[in-house]
């Protein structure tokens, strides 16, 4: 994997020139995940999708190339949660917007932004970032992970995903429920409160119906508890297998967008 933050400036140009080049953005959220994951979750998502996606496109012929994360996203929906920190849409639309400005300004021409964080605000800025990337800039803004357009986010909600769980209910399961504990028991288990987790009783809302009421995660459930989902049945080898299909699935939709690379001359 290149990381351009441990590049020199003469080797980020030419990097910049090699028409193979892809950026990969991992765009996360600092917010609450009940009382048995840390506030990082989306963050470390986003670093999980970059880094296996990145093989994918690398296999095709393309030139991966990381970025350092960003941690911090828009996240409405979890406001009143004690370590929730939630940028407003148009501060991380500013701050996205110059991180790809100014690369755009060194030659390079494709990006793709990992995201896991899926609070519509966070979307909808998503949305604009890319708009005003392309638009100012005439590059290419793809997304890995949760996306603005439904059609972007098939592989996250796929039903093989969702197969894959051990969840009585798993069409009903959200934030902080069994695939999300899965997924840092796969990635970072030291800090998962396993404890606390295993005893946590399943707890379902209908997720379209109170997002469609604009209702914040203690409007959906004035218990506080923060997770929608059974936790306590969430496994280690069910994270990683869902992420490494969902690794697959993304990747397989971002080399259709990109297409053939153009090979360096």
């Amino acid at each position: 994997m290149i990381r351009l933050a441990e590049r020199t400036w003469p080797e980020a140009a030419r990097l910049a020139r090699d028409p193979r080049s892809v950026v990969l953005f991992p765009l996360g959220a600092i917010e609450e995940h009940g009382p048995h994951l840390p506030l990082l979750v989306d963050w470390l998502g986003a670093e999980e999708l970059a880094r296996r996606v990145a093989p994918y496109l690398r296999r095709a012929g393309w030139r991966p190339i990381l970025l350092p994360s960003l941690p911090y996203g828009a996240s409405p929906l979890a406001r009143g949660f004690p370590g929730t920190i939630s940028l407003a849409p148009r501060t991380l639309i500013a701050v996205a917007t110059e991180i790809l400005d100014a690369l755009a300004g060194d030659g390079f021409r494709r990006f793709v932004i990992a995201n896991y964080q899926a609070d519509p605000a966070h979307l909808a800025a998503l949305a604009r970032i890319k708009r005003r990337a392309e638009r100012r800039r005439g590059v290419r803004v793809l997304f890995a992970g949760f996306a603005p357009a439904a059609r972007g986010q098939r592989a996250m909600t796929n039903a093989r995903v969702r197969r894959l769980l051990r969840s009585p209910a798993p069409k009903r399961e959200w934030h902080a429920g069994e695939l999300e504990t899965a997924v840092v028991l796969a990635t970072a288990p030291r800090l998962v409160r396993r404890r606390l987790s295993r005893r946590l009783p399943p707890h379902w809302i209908d997720v379209r119906a109170e997002l469609a009421a604009g209702k914040t995660f203690s409007e959906m459930d004035p218990t506080g508890r923060g997770y929608f989902g059974a936790p306590a049945v969430a496994r280690a080898s069910t994270g990683r297998r869902a992420l490494e299909l969902r690794a697959r699935l993304i990747a397989g939709v971002l080399l259709a967008e990109l297409g053939a690379p153009v090979r360096k001359r």
